[in-house]
């Protein structure tokens, strides 16, 4: 089976009606919300036993994140859930991959930290309603296409952007199923520069992000990306420590971000990392 095929299997089928978008969420462009410095919070705030829930998204919110990242995996029933890990276990009550479980199933698992189970990618559009942006990653391929009919349904192109990694084949994939939707990219690895290359020189205006891995930070890269319209994104952590909980409110990662000249700014701590922002949005110009 190929690729597309296998995303194209995933789509949900039938039409339910979706909250409408917040009025913000309708008159602004995705770009445009992610233009300048902005704060993504890793699963909602990585050290939290309930990252990655709503619960955690909201305090995000609260704290100044402008995005919620979160992760996708498919049910065995095709509906797309919130998990990050390839297996249910550590995280949960339950064992096994998510692709294992029904969507009843899983919400009879309980995150460890919270009452219920995973969430799912409806709940998590259905209570932002556009007023934060959030970053889908896909954890697999077969989550593409139910993913993607979510985001039409609920309206939320101008909210939600997908990562499709460094896989270039995912990345064509899902542009097939849907040109309008927005993608973040983020080549790696041996082959960072050529995949840099072919992501710039195909010219898709709704590729909005280039997530950079340190390999890439370079001035003319960065010239390059936003020479061609793209903003950029990076995880704090690689700039700073930010996995160390002793480190909380006191780390400098995503100052160090922004400084480089990069738009984006994923942290395991929004609280830290929007404090960081404000201050610099409010130092005085350097003059010299």
């Amino acid at each position: 089976m190929t690729l597309l095929r296998l995303l194209l299997a995933g789509t949900l089928a039938g039409v339910v009606l979706a909250p409408a978008p917040s009025a913000h969420a309708q008159e602004v462009s995705l770009a445009e919300r992610l233009r300048g410095m902005r704060v993504a919070a890793h699963r909602g705030g990585y050290w939290y036993s309930d990252s990655n829930t709503l619960a955690r998204f909201d305090t995000a919110l609260r704290q100044g994140a402008d995005i919620v990242e979160t992760d996708l995996r498919l049910s065995k029933d095709g509906i797309p859930f919130v998990f990050h890990d390839g297996d249910l276990r550590g995280e949960t009550n339950c064992t096994g991959p998510v692709g294992a479980h029904t969507a009843s199933q899983l919400a009879a698992c309980r995150l460890d930290g919270a009452t219920h189970g995973p969430e799912t990618f409806e709940s998590v559009l259905a209570w932002s309603r556009g007023r934060v942006v959030v970053d889908a990653e896909l954890k697999e391929a077969g989550v593409a296409a139910p993913a993607i009919a979510l985001v039409r349904r609920y309206r939320a192109h101008e909210w939600v952007y997908f990562q499709t990694g460094n896989n270039l084949p995912l990345y064509r994939a899902v542009r097939q199923l849907d040109p309008r939707v927005a993608i973040e990219a983020s080549p790696r690895g041996r082959d960072a520069e050529a995949q840099l290359a072919e992501l710039l020189a195909a010219r898709d205006p709704r590729l909005l992000i280039i997530q950079l891995h340190p390999e890439l930070v370079t001035p003319r890269n960065l010239r390059r990306i936003r020479q061609s319209g793209k903003l950029s994104s990076m995880d704090a952590w690689y700039l700073g420590a930010e996995y160390e909980r002793p480190f909380a409110g006191r780390t400098t990662a995503c100052a160090a971000v922004f400084a480089a000249g990069i738009d984006i700014a994923v942290s395991n701590d929004p609280r830290a990392c929007a404090e960081q922002r404000d201050r610099l949005a409010l130092a005085p110009p350097h003059s010299g």
